[in-house]
């Protein structure tokens, strides 16, 4: 497939829309080089231009956590034998650049130069950088890539982080997205179908539905007198709210029409609709909408007999490709940044796109600053979060390289934590502002749990967090970190249960509170958490999901938790009912219109309430990262029954349940290539690449077939 062909495919899958045009790409020249950075600096300069692009478009941006900083200068080094003379060559960004062959330096304006045969070095510096202090060096065994160590002093050197490609004329840090037009979809004010041109007259009002929300840039051409207006955002009510107070994108400048054609492209925004207002006539020609989107092809998949599932799948994927910008963002409209529901929903993400560089940028970009103090987080779930997708990294692509190169960073957060511990091994977020524990938005004062306090899910998600940390010290061959971490992970599961269970209602109470004093109510965090990261029994199964379906015992709406609660059904083997609550509570949303799924999920309220948020009109993201990927687990885990057992699915569990669905066709992608899984009935087939065995439900270990048969005896879950 060519690079245009690959576009289009990519673009049509993360539209689902008709394409009008895709924007031109030039060839890519390919160096037989890598480009190299200092480890961590590519996912700060991609996340200072996320926010510098989120500041200049949103208004109510809130950002409490603190990250790494871009850093203009660097050095870049390689020690080794030639064993003939080599030509060398090397791209970097607009900087200053110092460079040191075989002992020799040059001119400071030269890219290119010899390596003389035998022992030798080549040593680079850059600084004054305007972009990423990054190097392309082509050069024989000399060329940038692995072996190459980095240095921000020229004293302490580190393995450089590498990929990004190896055109010299596209830099790491440079924007990657495409862009592909979408037409008008609708015309709700006039009502009608779209048009290849609309006339405009003062006081009426012409309203468009792009039917995608997405990110980028309204173009059109007009002709007129006065002034046009032009508004946007992701819901009618929103577009159509003349009060700028109530806005959550700077609004868009009007445009002075000089009654010859002008052709108009408006800064980037968050949008699904754009309402244009006229002050006289205007004529608007060739109206579409440029979005943004990340380069990457979908290749996980899921079908089934029943339509809803299938839609809801369909949905959730877009929802998930709306929100890849440089990292794994929450919302793309609001502040359009990059929070914990990023490491949150990597799962989900590479269970659809197996995308290792927007992973990998993602995890990096969630790390925070060196010696971090209670003052660095402001949700101090977030690095918990950041160290257990780490380790759900490796185990999808069996790579232990990356996180070895960022284990400092990962120390750091389990010394911070082992800080803030106290002699139970919990920890409380009584000084961390202004969040401490969030669970999500339906934790509230009356239900609990206290987010300054000490709640149970959070001391699961910290247990979670030292087992996925001890997994990673063993694939890095450090026992005495790998034995630090499993004693404190053992420590906390016995201090939750000792402190939390609750043997007469079967259940996990919400903690402590902010004083310290037991705080005995039942949420459905503590439950799907204990579930979810194996504190809870099998045996208590039971009493813990009779409270999870239970809707009488908690909020109508769902949020960002709901990925590891149905996390936990599929784990529990309880998924069929997940489906119903994704039936209940996200398939509202798509047969109300939407094509994408809300930050905050309330199916009892009106379409007005659920826009509000944070006591303000439209806050709630109508596409948000979290609200994608908890339908995917639910399908991709849960119905498909794929998980890895070993790192980079060199073992991994095919254990469907049939959900009393009729049939099944998917597709979970691997370091070897898809795991597919097809049904039909009570039987069905798994076809496994080269290099990946099967433990089956049974416990059984499969190897050396490519083709397994499944059954089902009881019309529940599928054998080998």
């Amino acid at each position: 497939m060519d690079r245009r062909n690959f576009l289009l495919l990519s673009a049509a899958a993360a539209a689902g829309s008709q394409i009008q045009s895709v924007r031109a790409e030039s060839v890519p020249e390919r160096w037989s080089a890598q480009w190299i950075w200092y480890p961590g600096q590519l996912a700060a300069y991609r996340h200072a231009r996320r926010v510098h692009l989120a500041v200049q478009r949103c208004t109510n941006v809130g950002y409490p956590a603190n990250f790494r900083q871009p850093l203009a200068e660097a050095w870049f080094r390689k020690r080794g034998s030639a064993r003939d003379d080599i030509s060398l060559r090397w791209a970097v960004p607009v900087s200053r650049v110092r460079t040191v062959v075989g002992g020799r330096g040059s001119d400071i304006t030269v890219r290119r130069g010899v390596l003389r045969k035998g022992d030798s070095e080549i040593a680079v510096q850059i600084d004054f950088a305007e972009s990423l202090p990054c190097l392309l060096l082509e050069g024989g065994e000399f060329s940038s890539g692995v072996g190459w160590e980095a240095s921000l002093d020229g004293t302490h050197w580190v393995p450089a982080e590498t990929g990004e490609g190896s055109d010299p004329s596209m830099l790491p840090d440079a924007p990657r997205e495409i862009v592909v037009s979408l037409p008008v979809s609708r015309v709700v004010d006039p009502e009608g179908p779209p048009q290849t041109a609309y006339a405009l007259t003062a006081g009426r009002d012409l309203l468009l539905d792009f039917r995608e929300t997405e990110l980028g840039r309204l173009r059109f051409d007009v002709r007129g007198k006065g002034e046009l207006n032009v508004q946007v955002g992701e819901s009618i009510a929103e577009v159509r709210d003349p009060d700028p107070r109530f806005f959550e994108q700077y609004p868009l400048k009007p445009i002075r029409l000089s009654g010859d054609v002008q052709q108009v492209s408006l800064p980037e925004r968050a949008l699904r609709f754009a309402r244009l207002i006229a002050s006289d006539e205007a004529q608007i020609q060739g109206v579409s909408f440029d979005a943004s989107l990340w380069p990457t092809k979908e290749k996980g998949t899921f079908e089934s007999s029943d339509s809803d599932l299938n839609a809801i799948w369909k949905t959730a994927v877009a929802t998930l490709r709306s929100n890849m910008h440089d990292f794994y963002l929450d919302g793309i409209r609001r502040d359009g940044l990059l929070w914990h529901d990023g490491p949150l929903t990597l799962e989900a993400y590479e269970r659809v796109f197996f995308d290792a560089g927007l992973s990998r940028q993602t995890l990096i970009g969630e790390t925070l600053p060196e010696r971090p103090t209670v003052r660095d987080v402001g949700i101090i779930d977030s690095p918990m979060y950041d160290v257990i997708g780490f380790e759900r990294e490796y185990m999808m692509r069996g790579d232990a390289s990356f996180s070895r190169m960022f284990r400092d960073r990962i120390e750091d957060i389990v010394r911070f934590y082992e800080s803030l511990q106290d002699d139970r091994g919990f920890v409380n977020a009584a000084r961390v502002q202004p969040y401490g524990f969030f669970p999500d938005w339906s934790a509230t004062e009356q239900s609990g749990p206290d987010g300054h306090g000490t709640p149970a899910y959070g001391q699961v998600l910290l247990f979670g967090a030292f087992n996925a940390v001890g997994s990673l010290a063993a694939a890095w061959g450090d026992t005495d970190l790998e034995m630090r971490c499993n004693r404190a992970a053992d420590r906390l599961r016995a201090s939750t249960r000792k402190s939390f269970w609750m043997p007469s209602a079967g259940l996990f109470t919400n903690g402590l509170d902010r004083d310290g004093k037991p705080d005995e109510r039942f949420t459905s965090f503590a439950q799907a958490y204990a579930v979810a990261f194996g504190i809870a029994k099998p045996e208590e199964y039971d009493s813990l999901f009779r409270f999870l379906e239970d809707t009488s015992k908690r909020p109508s709406h769902f949020s960002l938790s709901q990925v590891v609660e149905l996390t936990a059904f599929a784990k529990a083997r309880r998924t069929e009912r997940a489906l119903a609550r994704l039936k209940s509570a996200w398939l509202p949303t798509i047969q109300n219109g939407c094509g994408r799924f809300f930050e905050d999920i309330n199916p009892v309220k009106t379409d007005r309430e659920q826009l509000a948020m944070y006591g303000r009109k439209y806050a709630t993201s109508l596409c948000h990262a979290w609200a994608g990927a908890a339908p995917v687990m639910a399908l991709s885990l849960g119905v498909l029954g794929v998980e890895p057992i070993d790192p980079g699915y060199r073992v991994c569990r095919v254990a469907p349940q049939r959900c009393g669905l009729e049939w099944v066709k998917g597709a979970v992608p691997t370091p070897h290539g898809p795991i597919e899984v097809e049904w039909r009935g009570v039987e069905g087939e798994v076809h496994v690449p080269a290099g990946t065995a099967i433990r089956t439900l049974d416990g059984r270990l499969s190897t050396g077939s490519s083709r397994y048969n499944l059954r089902s005896d009881d019309g529940k879950d599928f054998y080998i």
